[in-house]
């Protein structure tokens, strides 16, 4: 059997905007998922109109069970005239059905920049942790390679001055022959070019201005422009109208309910009494419904103009501190390549300095005679070409110079049709949408959970001040509810810009009841016990239902009262004892990695893996001069 769905608009301002339908059972579905299955239920209610049921009933009058079907040709009682028959209603037998009317259309513009606008906010955010590890490993990378590469152009440079003076008089000969050839074939073409804009410049601009005055004077385009701006302003400014009062009103309510000194007794009893009406439920971010964009097409604009805004701002965010890293690690690793590639790159430069002077001389010679007889042709007076520009641009200044002031007329009259409207719509539609977005809000709040994070701060486990090797780091927020209704669970994540941190999995703080406020504090993680002294930033992201609902970004410096060891070369050996000789080689260990130093013994460093290390060894000796210390 199919099942019949029921849909009510939210509130007035919105009865186009629900995109939300409660089913027979419970059950919420979105319109777009069941569009389809209503028209179907519709279609085969049309189709089975004035067919008799098996057992004698109606469309819409089923016989119940134990019932018997009437029985026809029932005689007429006395006093009881028979009546007259009905005509054939829309939608029975006997007249054809009602075309379905198309639906209105919406103005998406304001949901694409709200969504812009949120999107290129957390973009920003997003670019600038990520973008900083990664310009600091770009900055090694293109330090070298460049400094490589300038280090060759700067040697190529050296040997290229001292092969340069070399054979140059063949070279200024064969320029001085080619440049007087270019130079009376470009200059006759520039010359006869000079005269013929000058001539059209001077008939365009003459009657430019001529027609272009008869053109501010035509009121046919006056009038025109008058009427579109008053039929653009009805439907533009009410519409503004109705979105600006929509977003105020929802705006002042929610003040209303985040503030702490609301009373809580009371608003829930307004919203329980008044509030609770029947409809779809709000369920779809808090940002959309706070600007009124509820329907199909408004959420897909928000969500389009989220991911440009998202992509847009991220980048630029991204770049700004990629290149601060970058710059960071650049300069040393430039000079090292520099300097090693001037000398090898001085022997190339050299012959190709000597090849260079001959095409330099060919050059100086070429343009010094260019120059010369350019001149002498470009100046020349073309008489002809002169007058055809002439009456080529009057021609055309005639024509752009009367459709230029018809232009400015039209706008003109546009402008004063539109503002005279806009002040007779625009008052109107804002008090509506005002009205419209409380009751948004209000039903928001009451049939959801608001969440925001404040407080957010990491802390050393032994609350020191200091975030030392071996210890956890600690997590402490607050997250408030300013909805009515219980919060699913909060999901935590959280990342470390510089790592040597171990970060426990699935964290999450347990969900917050309507209108109160939920304390978090968890161990996070763990610092190595091999860290390295050094400043890092952690970052925090709460989310609920999959929806951001805090952020915060905190630098923190580490200490390491271990003595730490670094391995400089692959396949270094960790000895069971200080020797060489008849000694036994415990593991092998690649470069990077880190060992904790617990002893001496002449050249030797006794030491342990550390907690974090690969292997099953557990200590050893490694020569002095194999290590670095941190």
């Amino acid at each position: 059997m199919k099942k019949k769905f029921c849909a009510a608009s939210v509130f007035p301002s919105l009865l186009i905007a629900s995109s939300v339908i409660f089913a027979s059972d419970g059950s919420v579905k979105q319109l777009t998922d069941v569009g389809e299955s209503v028209n179907t239920i519709i279609q085969e209610q049309k189709d089975l109109q004035g067919k008799p049921l098996p057992n004698g009933g109606q469309i819409g009058h089923p016989v119940q069970p134990g019932q018997h079907p009437p029985k026809p040709d029932h005689p007429v009682q006395p006093g009881h005239p028979v009546q007259p028959p009905q005509p054939p209603q829309p939608g029975q037998p006997g007249h054809p059905p009602q075309p379905p009317q198309p639906p209105a259309p919406v103005d998406t513009t304001h949901a694409y920049n709200a969504g812009m606008r949120d999107g290129a906010d957390k973009g920003a955010r997003e670019g600038r942790r990520e973008g900083y590890a990664d310009g600091i490993n770009a900055g090694e990378i293109e330090g070298r390679r460049n400094g490589t590469n300038e280090g060759d152009t700067a040697g190529r440079a050296a040997g290229y001055r001292d092969g340069y003076n070399v054979d140059q008089s063949a070279g200024t000969q064969q320029g001085n022959i080619d440049g007087q050839n270019a130079g009376i074939n470009n200059g006759t073409q520039a010359g006869q070019r000079r005269c013929y804009d000058a001539g059209y410049t001077n008939g365009y601009n003459v009657a430019y201005a001529e027609s272009k005055q008869l053109g501010q004077q035509d009121a046919a385009s006056y009038s025109s422009g008058y009427a579109k701006g008053q039929a653009d302003a009805a439907v533009m400014e009410a519409a503004s109208g109705q979105k600006a009062g929509y977003q105020a009103g929802f705006s002042q309510r929610e003040t209303e309910l985040q503030s702490l000194s609301a009373d809580t007794r009371a608003m829930r009893s307004l919203l329980a009494a008044g509030l609770r009406t029947p409809g779809a439920k709000l369920d779809l971010p808090i940002e959309m419904a706070r600007n009124g964009y509820a329907t199909p097409e408004e959420r897909q604009a928000y969500e389009r103009g989220y991911r440009e805004g998202y992509q847009r701002s991220y980048r630029r965010a991204y770049d700004d501190a990629k290149r601060d890293g970058y710059n960071e690690r650049y300069n040393l690793a430039y000079r090292r390549a520099y300097d090693n590639q001037y000398s090898i790159s001085y022997r190339t430069g050299f012959a190709d300095g000597k090849d260079k002077g001959y095409k330099a001389a060919y050059r100086t010679a070429y343009n010094s005679a260019y120059a010369y007889y350019y001149e002498e042709y470009s100046n020349r007076e073309y008489a002809d070409q002169r007058a055809q520009g002439l009456s080529n641009g009057r021609a055309v200044g005639q024509k752009e110079g009367f459709a230029a002031g018809c232009a400015e007329q039209t706008q003109r009259g546009y402008n004063e049709g539109y503002q005279k409207m806009a002040a007779q719509v625009y008052p109107g539609a804002f008090d509506a949408g005002k009205q419209a977005g409380i009751a948004a809000a209000d039903k928001y709040y009451a049939e959801n959970a608001v969440l925001k994070v404040f407080n957010i701060s990491f802390y050393d486990e032994n609350n020191n001040g200091k975030f030392e090797a071996s210890e956890n780091v600690m997590l402490r927020a607050e997250v408030r509810n300013f909805g009515f209704q219980k919060s699913d669970a909060v999901a935590i994540t959280v990342r470390s810009e510089r790592g040597e941190i171990t970060i426990r999995p699935d964290l999450r703080a347990e969900g917050v009841g309507g209108r109160t406020t939920g304390a978090v504090n968890l161990q996070i993680g763990k610092l190595f016990d091999v860290v390295a002294p050094d400043s890092d930033a952690l970052v925090v992201t709460f989310t609920e239902k999959g929806r951001q609902i805090g952020d915060a970004r905190q630098m923190y410096a580490r200490t390491n009262p271990n003595r730490v060891a670094i391995i400089n070369k692959d396949g270094t050996s960790i000895k069971e004892k200080a020797g060489w000789l008849f000694v036994g080689t415990v593991t092998e260990l690649n470069a990077g990695a880190k060992v904790l130093i617990i002893g001496e013994k002449d050249d030797w460093y006794k030491v342990r893996r550390s907690e974090v290390g690969s292997g099953t060894w557990t200590e050893g000796f490694v020569k002095k001069g194999k290590v670095s210390v941190q």
